[in-house]
Protein backbone atom coordinates (compact mmCIF):
# COMPACT_ATOMS: atom_id res chain seq x y z
CA UNK A 1 0.00 0.00 0.00
CA UNK A 2 1.63 3.49 -1.02
CA UNK A 3 2.32 5.57 2.11
CA UNK A 4 0.04 8.17 1.02
CA UNK A 5 -2.81 5.57 1.41
CA UNK A 6 -1.65 5.00 4.83
CA UNK A 7 -1.62 8.35 5.38
CA UNK A 8 -4.72 8.82 4.52
CA UNK A 9 -6.74 6.03 6.48
CA UNK A 10 -4.71 7.17 9.43
CA UNK A 11 -6.17 10.72 9.18
CA UNK A 12 -9.64 9.22 8.90
CA UNK A 13 -9.38 6.95 11.63
CA UNK A 14 -7.76 9.45 13.62
CA UNK A 15 -10.40 12.10 12.74
CA UNK A 16 -13.61 9.49 13.68
CA UNK A 17 -12.03 8.70 16.59
CA UNK A 18 -11.76 12.60 17.54
CA UNK A 19 -15.51 12.99 16.98
CA UNK A 20 -16.22 10.41 19.06
CA UNK A 21 -14.71 11.87 21.35
CA UNK A 22 -16.44 15.17 21.12
CA UNK A 23 -19.35 13.43 21.35
CA UNK A 24 -18.92 11.34 24.47
CA UNK A 25 -17.60 14.82 26.44
CA UNK A 26 -20.71 16.25 25.01
CA UNK A 27 -23.09 13.70 26.42
CA UNK A 28 -21.72 13.60 29.77
CA UNK A 29 -22.08 17.69 29.65
CA UNK A 30 -25.50 17.22 28.68
CA UNK A 31 -26.65 15.09 31.56
CA UNK A 32 -24.63 17.40 33.96
CA UNK A 33 -25.33 21.04 32.98
CA UNK A 34 -28.09 20.39 29.92
CA UNK A 35 -27.62 21.69 26.84
CA UNK A 36 -27.90 25.85 28.16
CA UNK A 37 -24.69 24.98 30.48
CA UNK A 38 -22.59 23.84 27.91
CA UNK A 39 -20.17 25.12 25.93
CA UNK A 40 -17.91 24.27 22.72
CA UNK A 41 -15.10 25.30 24.63
CA UNK A 42 -16.01 23.73 27.31
CA UNK A 43 -16.30 20.61 25.30
CA UNK A 44 -12.90 21.27 23.83
CA UNK A 45 -11.23 21.30 27.01
CA UNK A 46 -12.72 18.12 28.37
CA UNK A 47 -11.55 16.22 25.10
CA UNK A 48 -7.93 18.28 25.23
CA UNK A 49 -8.53 19.79 22.17
CA UNK A 50 -8.62 23.46 20.49
CA UNK A 51 -12.21 25.14 19.89
CA UNK A 52 -11.47 25.29 16.54
CA UNK A 53 -11.21 21.83 16.84
CA UNK A 54 -14.30 21.21 17.80
CA UNK A 55 -15.87 23.50 15.21
CA UNK A 56 -13.95 21.68 12.23
CA UNK A 57 -16.13 18.59 13.61
CA UNK A 58 -19.62 20.11 14.45
CA UNK A 59 -19.87 23.92 12.98
CA UNK A 60 -22.57 24.92 15.77
CA UNK A 61 -23.86 23.99 19.26
CA UNK A 62 -26.81 23.02 17.42
CA UNK A 63 -25.29 20.70 15.43
CA UNK A 64 -23.18 18.82 17.91
CA UNK A 65 -26.66 18.59 19.92
CA UNK A 66 -29.13 16.86 17.88
CA UNK A 67 -25.64 14.54 16.70
CA UNK A 68 -25.67 14.06 20.28
CA UNK A 69 -29.21 12.74 20.52
CA UNK A 70 -29.24 10.97 17.22
CA UNK A 71 -26.15 8.26 18.50
CA UNK A 72 -27.93 8.18 21.94
CA UNK A 73 -31.03 7.35 20.77
CA UNK A 74 -29.58 5.02 18.16
CA UNK A 75 -28.01 3.09 21.37
CA UNK A 76 -31.41 3.40 23.10
CA UNK A 77 -33.13 1.81 20.10
CA UNK A 78 -35.31 4.40 19.00
CA UNK A 79 -35.07 3.37 15.53
CA UNK A 80 -38.65 3.84 14.32
CA UNK A 81 -38.43 2.55 11.22
CA UNK A 82 -37.59 -1.19 12.38
CA UNK A 83 -39.67 -0.57 15.59
CA UNK A 84 -42.54 -0.10 12.72
CA UNK A 85 -42.06 -3.73 11.47
CA UNK A 86 -42.84 -5.55 14.41
CA UNK A 87 -46.00 -7.09 15.57
CA UNK A 88 -47.29 -5.56 18.93
CA UNK A 89 -46.25 -7.56 21.04
CA UNK A 90 -43.01 -7.83 19.75
CA UNK A 91 -42.65 -3.85 19.85
CA UNK A 92 -43.99 -4.33 23.61
CA UNK A 93 -40.87 -6.54 23.89
CA UNK A 94 -38.40 -4.64 22.34
CA UNK A 95 -39.37 -1.70 24.42
CA UNK A 96 -38.88 -4.05 27.73
CA UNK A 97 -35.04 -5.10 25.99
CA UNK A 98 -34.27 -0.86 25.46
CA UNK A 99 -34.87 -0.41 29.22
CA UNK A 100 -32.84 -3.13 30.19
CA UNK A 101 -30.09 -1.69 28.07
CA UNK A 102 -30.31 1.61 29.16
CA UNK A 103 -30.52 1.02 32.87
CA UNK A 104 -26.62 -0.14 32.14
CA UNK A 105 -26.23 3.25 31.42
CA UNK A 106 -25.88 6.31 33.42
CA UNK A 107 -24.65 8.66 30.87
CA UNK A 108 -27.74 8.02 28.25
CA UNK A 109 -30.46 8.20 31.05
CA UNK A 110 -28.97 11.39 32.34
CA UNK A 111 -28.50 13.25 28.93
CA UNK A 112 -31.99 11.51 28.04
CA UNK A 113 -33.87 13.34 31.20
CA UNK A 114 -31.89 16.41 31.11
CA UNK A 115 -33.07 17.06 27.27
CA UNK A 116 -36.66 15.80 28.21
CA UNK A 117 -37.19 18.65 30.70
CA UNK A 118 -35.31 21.08 28.55
CA UNK A 119 -37.06 20.50 24.95
CA UNK A 120 -39.52 21.06 26.15
CA UNK A 121 -39.23 24.64 25.74
CA UNK A 122 -40.43 25.62 22.08
CA UNK A 123 -37.12 27.65 22.14
CA UNK A 124 -34.95 24.52 22.48
CA UNK A 125 -33.21 23.25 19.49
CA UNK A 126 -34.18 19.93 20.52
CA UNK A 127 -38.08 20.79 20.87
CA UNK A 128 -39.01 19.39 17.54
CA UNK A 129 -37.16 16.31 17.53
CA UNK A 130 -38.48 15.26 20.35
CA UNK A 131 -42.31 16.32 19.40
CA UNK A 132 -42.34 14.35 16.93
CA UNK A 133 -40.38 11.45 18.77
CA UNK A 134 -43.29 11.62 21.32
CA UNK A 135 -45.98 12.09 18.42
CA UNK A 136 -44.08 8.63 16.49
CA UNK A 137 -44.09 6.76 19.99
CA UNK A 138 -47.43 7.52 20.51
CA UNK A 139 -48.92 6.41 17.15
CA UNK A 140 -47.09 2.59 17.56
CA UNK A 141 -48.09 2.22 20.74
CA UNK A 142 -51.88 3.19 19.97
CA UNK A 143 -51.39 0.63 16.80
CA UNK A 144 -50.06 -1.93 19.20
CA UNK A 145 -52.48 -1.53 21.84
CA UNK A 146 -55.45 -1.55 19.24
CA UNK A 147 -54.09 -4.88 17.89
CA UNK A 148 -53.86 -6.57 21.41
CA UNK A 149 -57.46 -5.09 21.77
CA UNK A 150 -58.59 -6.58 18.85
CA UNK A 151 -57.21 -9.50 19.09
CA UNK A 152 -58.74 -10.05 22.90
CA UNK A 153 -55.08 -10.22 24.49
CA UNK A 154 -55.71 -6.56 26.01
CA UNK A 155 -58.70 -5.42 27.98
CA UNK A 156 -60.79 -2.35 26.57
CA UNK A 157 -61.42 -0.53 29.69
CA UNK A 158 -59.29 1.46 28.16
CA UNK A 159 -58.75 3.19 25.34
CA UNK A 160 -55.69 2.14 22.80
CA UNK A 161 -54.46 6.04 23.03
CA UNK A 162 -55.15 6.43 26.56
CA UNK A 163 -52.94 3.35 27.37
CA UNK A 164 -50.09 4.39 24.99
CA UNK A 165 -50.22 7.43 26.69
CA UNK A 166 -50.07 5.82 30.12
CA UNK A 167 -46.66 3.99 28.47
CA UNK A 168 -44.87 6.81 27.59
CA UNK A 169 -45.21 7.98 30.71
CA UNK A 170 -44.27 5.53 33.12
CA UNK A 171 -41.27 4.86 30.29
CA UNK A 172 -39.77 8.39 30.81
CA UNK A 173 -40.40 8.00 34.81
CA UNK A 174 -38.80 4.84 35.36
CA UNK A 175 -35.62 6.56 33.81
CA UNK A 176 -36.54 9.97 35.63
CA UNK A 177 -36.47 7.19 38.91
CA UNK A 178 -33.14 5.66 37.79
CA UNK A 179 -31.58 8.55 38.90
CA UNK A 180 -32.69 8.19 42.45
CA UNK A 181 -32.72 4.55 43.27
CA UNK A 182 -30.29 2.91 40.32
CA UNK A 183 -32.68 0.32 39.89
CA UNK A 184 -31.28 -2.32 37.88
CA UNK A 185 -34.71 -4.16 37.23
CA UNK A 186 -36.41 -1.43 35.13
CA UNK A 187 -38.06 -3.51 32.22
CA UNK A 188 -39.65 -5.18 35.45
CA UNK A 189 -41.22 -2.17 36.25
CA UNK A 190 -42.34 -1.86 32.65
CA UNK A 191 -43.46 -5.50 32.08
CA UNK A 192 -46.36 -5.47 35.55
CA UNK A 193 -47.77 -2.56 33.59
CA UNK A 194 -47.95 -4.66 30.67
CA UNK A 195 -49.70 -7.75 32.79
CA UNK A 196 -51.96 -5.16 34.46
CA UNK A 197 -53.07 -4.24 30.78
CA UNK A 198 -53.44 -8.04 29.26
CA UNK A 199 -56.22 -10.52 29.64
CA UNK A 200 -55.51 -13.72 31.35
CA UNK A 201 -54.44 -15.54 27.78
CA UNK A 202 -51.85 -12.97 27.22
CA UNK A 203 -50.78 -12.68 30.78
CA UNK A 204 -49.77 -16.20 31.06
CA UNK A 205 -48.30 -16.31 27.63
CA UNK A 206 -45.91 -13.37 28.38
CA UNK A 207 -45.08 -14.57 32.39
CA UNK A 208 -42.94 -17.35 30.42
CA UNK A 209 -41.27 -14.61 29.18
CA UNK A 210 -40.85 -12.38 31.19
CA UNK A 211 -39.47 -14.91 34.04
CA UNK A 212 -36.82 -16.34 31.58
CA UNK A 213 -35.52 -12.75 30.70
CA UNK A 214 -35.10 -11.74 34.22
CA UNK A 215 -37.65 -9.38 34.25
CA UNK A 216 -39.93 -10.62 36.83
CA UNK A 217 -39.41 -13.50 39.76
Amino acid sequence: MPSSDRRTRGSYASGLARREAILDAAVDLLGEVGYHGMSLRDIARSVGISHPGVIYHFPSKEILLMSVVDRYEKEMGFDFRKLAQLDAMALLDTLLEVLSNVATNATIIEAECMLLAEASSELHPAHDHYEERNRKFRTLLTQAWTELQAQGLAHTALKARDIAVLQMSLFDGILSQWLYTHEKNCPGQMAQFYLSMFTPGATQESLGRYREAGWLR
